[in-house]
């Protein structure tokens, strides 16, 4: 989570991923909420993933939820890898609405109350419907 302030207004970012995997022949990346959230188990891993003479680099975004595992695809197959990290949780996802799911649900809520107001208006009268909503 990150705070901006200016002024008297302050502006909170929260930045939600879902997990994404890119595979290629001797490379795994893999990105997560777990990742970006849990730095010192996955640090933990990453660290008994270099025990593995099969596994010859290992990058860890930290902020960016990302680890990028380069291995040798004849000894170790990426799907080995991913069956460990994923019995370590890598690929768990927040459940945290996103953005989008944010925004249509208000955007319905809005649009929901605006037909009301509408039908209010034409049912009861706008004198009627103004002091309705006063309230």
């Amino acid at each position: 989570m990150l705070e901006l302030q200016i002024g008297m207004i302050i502006i909170e970012v929260i930045a939600f991923m879902n997990t994404y995997i890119h595979q290629t022949n001797k490379r795994l990346r893999i990105r997560s909420d777990y990742i970006r959230d849990h730095s010192a188990e996955v640090e933990q891993l990453i660290s008994q993933l270099y025990d593995i003479e099969a596994i010859t680099e290992i990058k860890h975004k930290k902020y960016a939820g990302s680890v990028a595992i380069s291995f040798d695809n004849t000894q170790i197959s990426a799907e080995d890898i991913l069956d460990t990290v994923e019995s370590h949780h890598w690929l768990r996802e927040n459940n945290r609405p996103t953005f989008i799911e944010n925004a249509v649900t208000k955007g319905t809520k809005t649009f929901a109350k605006g037909v009301a107001v509408m039908a209010l208006k034409r049912i009861a009268g706008p004198s009627v419907s103004r002091l309705l909503l006063s309230m």
